[in-house]
């Protein structure tokens, strides 16, 4: 994975801080960690802009407390000082070449370099978590049973509405080329031709991923809808992993956002069990977030 992209799944992680006051508080905790004050306070350059950017950094702070901790209970891994050592060199790197500042790359205003190691720490934890999750025997058995390992090679036109489907759809069937179509016509111009190459059907979106798995071979599909609008598909392979290949290497298997989809997954219930305090001036836990204080409501 390139440790410079931020995952969808990583914004939950990197939303922390409080506010700007006083002294140097215990101002949370999660089992015999303690987070202080100027823990939080150390992340920006002039303080949080806001109490709500406070919380939501103080929020991932926490986060990555309680995912170290799952992850040594669990697994008995942890993220190598090495690792998060090599992810801030590489950001710090690309932040100098890019000539961006903290704050521009993570979106949080005022955010110092403390903030910006924080990520670093956050994406070594993902990927340790990661090296053991795409291993574990029930994350395996899931993408089994939702034929995550199986290989589909598509091309396919995307058009706005059905009947545009359709009409693409008369127009391959009377012998046009698929690629001139989706040349002409096609939303996705991400593609060459409407040619999406071979990827794991895990990648795609639910419906798309439906059809493709059951299209016969060779033979067009569709319409089929999906968020981005309407497709019509021609499947040319499908070739499913067994277990033992898959776990030959399984970093090869998984597309990207498979392996979103299985840190993601894995946190949300992680945080969705954790019980860490938070001093109650500065906000109240939940497993997405940190409420403000409940004399602010």
């Amino acid at each position: 994975m390139n440790p410079l992209r931020k995952p969808a799944v990583l914004l939950l992680v990197l939303a922390l801080m409080l506010s700007a006051c006083g002294g140097d508080e215990d101002i949370a905790g999660v089992g015999d960690t303690v987070i202080r004050r100027s823990d939080i306070d150390r992340l920006f350059d002039g303080g949080a802009p806001s109490d709500e950017v406070f919380r939501d950094i103080l929020f991932s702070k926490i986060a990555l407390e309680v995912l170290t901790h799952a992850l040594a209970d669990q697994y008995g891994a942890a993220a190598g000082e090495g690792e998060a050592e090599e992810y801030a060199t590489q950001l710090e790197e690309y932040l100098d070449e890019a000539g961006y500042t903290p704050a521009d790359y993570l979106g949080v205003e005022n955010a110092s370099s403390h903030l910006l190691r924080l990520h670093a720490d956050v994406l070594a934890v993902q990927q340790a978590a990661l090296q053991v999750l795409i291993t574990d025997p029930a994350v395996v058995d899931e993408l089994v049973a939702e034929d995550g390992l199986t290989s589909v090679c598509v091309e396919h036109v995307l058009v706005a509405t059905e009947e545009e489907a359709e009409t693409v759809k008369a127009r391959l069937e009377a012998g046009e080329d698929l690629a001139t179509v989706a040349g002409e016509v096609s939303l996705d111009t991400g593609t060459e031709g409407g040619d999406l190459g071979c990827a794991p059907a895990g990648s795609y979106v639910t419906e798309f991923a439906e059809a493709a798995l059951a299209a016969p071979i060779g033979e067009l599909t569709g319409p089929v809808e999906s968020e981005f609008g309407y497709h019509v598909l021609r499947v040319s392979a499908r070739t499913a992993l067994t277990r033992e290949e898959y776990l030959a290497d399984p970093w090869s298997a998984l597309a990207e956002v498979q392996l979103g989809e299985i840190w993601g997954d894995w946190m949300a219930g992680v945080l969705e069990e954790a019980e860490p305090w938070v001093a109650a001036e500065y906000g109240i836990w939940t497993p997405t977030g940190i409420d403000p204080p409940a004399d602010d409501e």
